[in-house]
């Protein structure tokens, strides 16, 4: 509740600072090109509704992915693993289920390291594979509501951006008897629809394609891990761990059936 009351109060405040600019400024030319005013208001408004409407934990978790890894850095990470697995399987078909405790987990992937201390305490395969993807539905389940808050943003940037062209409409039409101030409303009204959609194409839809990528590629790698327990609980030889290893693009559900 306190998140979205402060989000309200931020997106009242840059409502504020676009009305007492154009009531106060005299700013033309390039100044009043490049309206900060307008972008704040279209550039952090849209951090205020999010704010609003979405979950906190969820606000968090996206920018975390955003500031965080590659989707190739991660994709690259999984391969090495998935090249660590098929070594793996061929030394337990030779040593034994005692290979698993000699295994160093620092610097594994977090699920796949849970999933080899699991293996060095003899817990049943069939466990280990229902615990693993359990394990990879509830991370599909966030990493989709953190691309949802991208999505909200991408939407959420234009409609505010259209409540700076109201202001600036509505101010146009009260000040029709005094032409001097016709141009500063005018710019106020389209400058502030530009910039909606210029931070929605630039900033917004990037994000959403940064984490959508970050999706496939955990998908990926949990189907590579379930896919080598698999193999490991039907006790295949050693030479299957080969191309079944490659799995393909992770299908994702639609962002309103996961969320549902």
């Amino acid at each position: 509740m306190i998140f979205k009351l402060l989000g309200l109060c931020g997106l009242v405040s840059c409502l504020l600072v676009v009305y007492f600019y154009e009531t106060t400024s005299g700013a033309q030319g390039v100044m009043r090109i490049l309206h900060w005013p307008a972008m704040v208001l279209t550039g952090l408004g849209p951090f205020a509704l999010i704010f609003v409407a979405c979950d906190v934990h969820s606000i968090f978790r996206a920018f975390g992915l955003i500031l965080g890894r590659t989707p190739r850095a991660r994709q690259k990470k999984f391969e090495r693993e998935a090249v660590m697995l098929q070594k793996l399987a061929r030394t337990f078909y030779s040593d034994g289920p005692q290979v698993f405790e000699q295994v160093k987990v620092k610097g594994l992937s977090d699920f796949l390291a849970r999933m080899i201390e699991r293996l060095a305490v003899r817990m049943p395969i069939s466990d280990i594979r229902d615990i693993l993807e359990h394990e990879r539905d509830r991370r599909q389940v966030r990493l989709v509501q953190a691309m949802q808050v991208c999505q909200q943003g991408a939407k959420y940037t234009p409609s505010v951006g259209m409540l700076g062209t109201i202001m600036g409409m509505t101010q146009l039409l009260s000040s029709l008897e005094d032409p001097s101030h016709l141009g500063s409303h005018m710019s106020l009204a389209l400058l502030t629809t530009f910039y909606g959609l210029f931070f929605s194409l630039i900033l917004w839809n990037p994000f959403q394609a940064k984490i959508e990528r970050i999706l496939d590629a955990e998908m990926d790698g949990y189907n590579m891990a379930v896919r080598w327990l698999e193999l490991m609980e039907l006790k295949k030889p050693a030479n299957y761990f080969g191309d079944s290893m490659e799995m393909p693009k992770a299908k994702r559900p639609p962002a309103e059936k996961v969320a549902a």
